[in-house]
This record gives C-alpha cells, structure tokens and sequence, in this order.
C-alpha cells in the first residue's frame, strides 16, 4: 500500500475538511469586516462565551495588535495573518485527513476535542495566574489543535513502513511532501521565538498538543495496525 492509497480511499474525511474552511472563512470574515475586533479571539478575562471555540477557527490578528509581538514585526494584518492560517492549514489538510482516513471520523473528533480542552485550559488557567488583573491577554488559531495531528500522522507512516517495507516508503514522492512539514512543525514546537512572531506560551500549547498526539498514537495504536490489515483483506 502507498500513502497516496490512504487518501484516495472513499472515506470523506469530514472532519478535517469543515475544520480547514471554519479556520478559512472565520479568518478572512475578521479581516474584511472587524479588521479591529478581536471579538473571535480567546481573550482573558473572557468577554464573550463563544471566544472559547471562535479562537480556534480565527487567525486574524489586527494590525495595532502586531506591534505588541516580540521582535517588532514589520508585517502587515494580512501579511501576518495569512501565514499563520497557511502554517495550521500545512497540519490540519495533509496530517489531518490523514489521520482521520485511518482512524476514523469519530475517533478523529475525540483526538480533536481533548487537544481543544487541553489547549484552552492551559491559555485560562497561565492567563489567570501570570496576567495582570488590570490586562488583556489574547490568543488565536489551531494550531494547540492541529500540532496534535503530526504525531499520529507519522506513526501512520511509521506502521506502513514496518508492514511494506522502509524501502518501498522511501520511495515515495507523498513521504517527501509529509516529512519536511512534520520536521518543520516541530522545530516550531520547540522554539519560543520563530521570526519573532510567537512566544513562549505558544511554545508550551505546541509541546501540549505534540504530546497530547503521542499519547492518541499509542491509545489507536490497534487501530491503526487494523486500518492496514483490513485494507489488504479487502483486495485479496
């Protein structure tokens, strides 16, 4: 079996894909229309009980806002924006449909939700303990949910190399798409400072979500073995 197998089988992949266009629609709607809101946003203290979903979806940062991220950014909104919504997309699309490809849909949206409540009890609980009484702190994008995926995408890639050969996984031209994307997320999840643009709290809810995806490694561990072995029954 080849990876492009893997997506090119009949499952739709429903939940990556109304993912992907909530965080597409939600982001560009913040840059048309509230340009200057962060109403979608997570902000501490809470003002609107939707922002504990919205932020996830919306990637938007208002200009006036770019100015108060580390390393004096010289970038546009848009700019900014649009490159924090392709990077999640880089996860969610390839990694996350094909995960959700081998595991399932529903099993797929329980990985999703546990890195969701993780994320945004960690944001809460340091925005209460390190924030000022008297400040506001704001948060947004996928990416504590997202980063989750990579680490069940390469185990995937892992056991499909283990069952049909390294060799034959080397090979392919969809490994050398997938690979430098879970190379790259990672370096990103270990530094406290990319270009500028992201912090150390950033840091700590990339490092959550990896491991919150390790862990979903090992608990669908089964059924990930499964996927392979029922897919090759299927042909015989």
């Amino acid at each position: 079996m080849k990876i492009r197998d893997i997506y090119l089988n009949k499952k739709v992949p429903v939940v990556s894909i109304v993912f992907a266009l909530c965080c597409i629609l939600l982001t560009v709607f913040s840059g048309i229309f509230m340009p200057d809101s962060i109403i979608f946003k997570f902000n501490y203290p809470i003002q609107n009980p939707w922002q504990f979903i919205t932020y996830v979806f919306q990637h938007y940062t208002p200009q006036y806002q770019i100015g108060e991220l580390p390393g004096r950014l010289t970038v546009s909104a848009w700019e900014l924006s649009l490159g924090h919504l392709a990077f999640n997309l880089l996860l969610v699309i390839p990694f996350g449909i094909l995960v959700e490809k081998v595991i399932g849909s529903k099993k797929f949206l329980i990985l999703t939700v546990a890195a969701w409540l993780l994320d945004v009890s960690f944001i809460y609980v340091m925005a209460a303990i390190l924030v000022p009484s008297d400040a506001i702190v704001s948060s947004n994008g996928a990416s504590g949910l997202a980063f989750s995926y990579m680490p069940v995408g390469v185990y995937i890639l892992f056991v499909l190399g283990k069952k049909y050969g390294f060799g034959k996984l080397f090979k392919q031209v969809s490994f050398y798409l997938l690979m430098p994307i879970a190379i790259t997320t990672a370096l990103f999840a270990v530094s406290p400072n990319i270009a500028g643009a992201t912090t150390v709290w950033s840091m700590y809810v990339h490092l959550i979500a990896v491991a919150v995806g390790i862990i979903f490694a090992v608990v669908f561990r089964k059924t990930i073995k499964g996927y392979f072995e029922t897919e090759e029954n299927a042909k015989i």
